[in-house]
């Protein structure tokens, strides 16, 4: 009888497991929607990461235009080797800046050296070195809105809430990059790898505007508890 039992209470844990990680998914969402500086940190990862995944994903075609078959391999072993490096060799630098300066500075910086990976990058025309610097700027523009963006959310929020919304963050960023890498084939084909660039900035609007708006400061662990 043991067998059956533990059956049955495996199949009734399941749908209640089920609707606690629905209502933890919509908790992180009302959470950072209260927020405004989680609402800048989760933005700030999501774009970051669409920008780099729309550039990036189309640089190997960009250099399969104007690079032999029996070289073109190598060149985009090197370009994205260096574009890695720029994603985390100076992650702890990163660090360092956003407990120095602050994380919305940060964020500001991340995203001005993006905007300037995809100005170098789209006008790099077919030359390789100057492809190479606009990518490795890339990594280092997606590595200040990563950091101090992932920083700022996880602060910003109660520490019972925290896995939830580092969840939702996830899942934010996944599908950012998904979309982007999906419609930059598009892009590429229909109008060119320095449209692609164009769009990829413009796409940046957004959470510029939302990080130069004031962020007041809060207490998240204390905004919640009940007064008097």
């Amino acid at each position: 009888d043991a067998a059956p039992a533990a059956a049955a209470a495996g199949r009734a844990a399941g749908p209640a497991a089920d609707r606690r990680r629905g209502a933890g998914m919509r908790t992180a969402w009302r959470v950072v929607r209260e927020r405004p500086a989680a609402r800048l940190g989760i933005a700030a990862v999501a774009v970051g990461h669409l920008v780099m995944v729309a550039v990036m994903s189309m640089t190997p075609v960009r250099l399969g235009e104007y690079h032999d078959d029996s070289a073109v391999l190598g060149v985009v072993g090197v370009v994205l080797s260096l574009h890695i490096a720029g994603m985390y060799a100076f992650s702890p630098v990163v660090g360092w800046l956003t407990d120095r300066l602050g994380r919305r500075p940060v964020i500001l910086g991340g995203l001005a050296v993006l905007l300037v990976a995809c100005a170098v990058a789209g006008a790099s025309g077919h030359h390789t070195p100057g492809l190479s610097v606009g990518l490795v700027l890339l990594g280092l523009g997606w590595s200040g809105t990563m950091v101090a963006g992932s920083t700022l959310l996880s602060e910003s929020v109660p520490a019972d809430v925290r896995p939830s919304v580092q969840g939702l963050s996830d899942l934010t960023m996944g599908l950012a990059g998904a979309a982007a890498g999906a419609l930059s084939g598009f892009v590429m084909q229909v109008a060119g790898y320095p449209t692609l660039t164009l769009l990829a900035a413009i796409a940046t609007v957004p959470l510029l505007a939302l990080a130069l708006r004031a962020v007041p400061g809060r207490a998240p662990d204390e905004e919640d508890r009940p007064c008097g």
